[in-house]
Order: structure tokens, then sequence, then C-alpha cells
């Protein structure tokens, strides 16, 4: 049962980050005046997401790997 708390509360922290880090952006929009620039940067921003989601997916199947032989 502990363990089921444990996680519900690191989905809830994570949520929580999510929503802060989406109303400092749009407080940041709203401070430059202009959506242009911050919709281009999160395209940028994204790709570098994706960056270093597939380098650790990878990283981590490369271990399973190498714990199974």
């Amino acid at each position: 049962m502990a363990l089921l708390f444990f996680n519900v509360g690191v989905e809830i922290g994570q949520l929580l980050f999510i929503v802060a880090m989406l109303a400092v952006g749009a407080l940041a929009a709203r401070a430059l005046g202009a959506l242009r620039p911050v919709w281009a940067w999160q395209g940028v921003s994204a790709y570098g997401i994706g960056a270093v989601a597939a380098f650790w997916m990878i990283q981590r199947v490369a271990s399973f790997w190498e714990v199974g032989m």
C-alpha cells in the first residue's frame, strides 16, 4: 500500500511540475507580448527533449541487453 501511495505522489508531483512550467510559459508569452518567438523555441525544445528521451531509452535497452546475456 505504501508503494502505491508513493507512486501516486510521484505522478502528482510530475503533473504539478508540468502545470507550473506551462503557467511560466504562458506568463512569459504575455510579458513578451508576442507568441511567435515562444512558438519557435517550443519546436526546438521539443526536438531536444525527444533526443534526450531517445538516448535514455537506447541506453536502458542496451543495459538490459548486457544484463540478460
